[in-house]
């Protein structure tokens, strides 16, 4: 429980580094920040697999070698939802998200490489 809970907080330290970076992204603060970490893992864990069950035709047609491209879009995707669900998170268009989504599966390699 105590790894969770961890997980959650160095999830919501990661969206407000990428508010700070990625012009689009804005999150009002550290609660938000940890109701959008906890949205986005349940998104992630939930929905992410459907879609990119969805997403299998794309994969098959291009022999997998687009496989990271397509799970980046779905990131940016569950990103994008993150924000229309948790008030004070905001994702101001597409674009936002995408790069959004770079940023925050590079500090989450990093943090996860450091620990």
């Amino acid at each position: 429980m105590l790894e969770f809970i961890l997980h959650l907080v160095v999830s919501a330290l990661l969206l407000m580094v990428v508010a700070k970076i990625v012009d689009g992204v804005e999150v009002e603060g550290f609660v938000a920040a940890l109701f959008a970490a906890a949205v986005l893992g349940l998104s992630n864990a939930f929905l992410a697999p459907i879609v990119a069950f969805m997403a299998l035709p794309v994969n098959i047609l291009t022999f997998g070698l687009l496989w990271w491209l397509i799970r980046w879009v779905i990131n940016a995707l569950m990103m994008w939802l993150t924000s229309a669900v948790v008030t004070g998170f905001k994702v101001a268009n597409f674009s936002a998200a995408f790069w959004g989504a770079a940023v925050l599966t590079i500090g989450n390699v990093l943090v996860a490489w450091i620990f």
